[in-house]
């Protein structure tokens, strides 16, 4: 028990790892940028303004890592302050 701290650590280290680099192999999406072009109308414009995008697998991948890395730190400094 008193590892696990250094294993969530290391746990998050890979996935931040993993996810950059799922991100660059596979494009962190690429698409998903919405593109305003001037010849279209008022309500096409709105209606991609308004179309909500979702965040990567590799970006989950890499907010899991932080995740992780976060509950770890704060796991070390808790049991630092008790």
């Amino acid at each position: 028990m008193i590892a696990a701290p250094w294993y969530l650590f290391s746990l998050g280290i890979v996935l931040i790892l993993l996810g950059s680099i799922s991100g660059a192999l596979f494009g962190a999406g690429g698409s998903s940028r919405t593109g305003i072009d001037p010849r279209m109308s008022d309500a096409e414009i709105a209606r991609r303004m308004k179309r909500g995008s979702s965040p990567s697998v590799s970006g989950l991948i890499v907010y899991a890592g932080l995740l992780c890395l976060l509950v770890s730190v704060g796991w070390r400094l808790l049991r630092f302050f008790l």
